[in-house]
């Protein structure tokens, strides 16, 4: 067979393409490569990315967070299961001067009885032997500002009536397993009495976030897939009309980060839609109020 120079031209230009393509994957493995071995979980403005990425966004998108747990009573080392636990939250970031950033976010959180999917409404304390009504506030935001050694939560907001509060914030440490980031955040709020005779109220917020190395490093990526593991522990809320009984409120959840709210889990979806239908049907629009 004859091949004129334009038909090998056309050959020759045609492997070279193909080996081009073939060569993508792996220059493309090799660029994540060098970003995540540049990555420093000790370096505090890294740090600070990371968890800015996984647990919020470095855009504007507004973004869901969904957990599913269980909510606990404790007294010593024995817990006892209250309810289950069907929380949602979404939000917006935006950047503000000297790298410090703004949070505005909305909770919904939901409970049913342990392995049930139906709304808790009234809640029979096995503590104190009292039935009492379970209360569900309407989504409201609140705003959150950040920097890169932590945040002040919920900024603006007055303590309640007759007490002083203190707000502490940390983020970090974080470290690289295999090709995943861990980076944890915490809150610690303690709502320390004026008045003698009036009971505190403490709140620890642990959080553990996750996600890819080669997203935490991708200055492209600015809005990441992320997990995170969710503990807390603190004082019986007043509603519970616990008394005098010792003990703590503790929960354990787990969850993720999703970019819609078709993507959030249906239980807890239905439960919203049953609450406050209003929200359900645009849940940006209390952000953009």
């Amino acid at each position: 067979m004859t091949i004129n120079r334009r038909t090998a031209v056309g050959v020759l230009s045609g492997a070279a393409a193909l080996s081009a393509t073939a060569a993508l994957p792996g220059l493309a493995a090799a660029a994540d490569k060098a970003r995540a071995a540049a990555f420093d979980p000790a370096d505090q403005d890294q740090l600070a990315m990371a968890f800015r990425k996984l647990a919020y966004s470095m855009d504007d998108r507004l973004t869901f967070w969904w957990m599913r747990g269980t909510r606990y009573g404790t007294v010593g080392p024995v817990a006892t299961p209250f309810w289950d636990m069907y929380i949602g939250a979404w939000f917006t970031t935006r950047d503000l001067p000297d790298g410090r950033y703004e949070v505005r976010q909305v909770n919904a959180n939901y409970y049913t009885a342990p392995g049930g999917t139906e709304l808790l409404e009234r809640f029979a304390n096995p503590f104190t032997g009292r039935t009492v009504d379970v209360p569900y506030n309407r989504p409201r935001v609140t705003t959150s500002i950040y920097d890169r050694k932590g945040g002040s939560p919920f900024a603006g907001a007055a303590p309640p009536p007759g007490m002083k509060s203190t707000r502490q914030t940390d983020v970090g440490p974080a470290w690289i397993v295999g090709d995943m980031v861990h980076v944890q955040g915490d809150l610690m709020l303690r709502n320390e009495p004026l008045e003698p005779g009036r009971r505190g109220f403490t709140v620890n917020d642990w959080s553990t976030y996750v996600g890819a190395l080669s997203d935490v490093s991708d200055p492209a990526q600015r809005n990441p897939p992320a997990a995170q593991m969710f503990v807390d522990i603190l004082d019986f809320p007043p509603w519970l009309q616990m008394g005098e009984q010792p003990g703590a409120f503790v929960s354990r959840c787990y969850g993720r980060k999703v970019f819609d709210y078709a993507s959030m889990p249906a239980t807890w979806r239905a439960l919203l839609e049953r609450k406050f239908p209003d929200v359900a049907k645009d849940p940006g629009a209390v952000l953009r109020a």
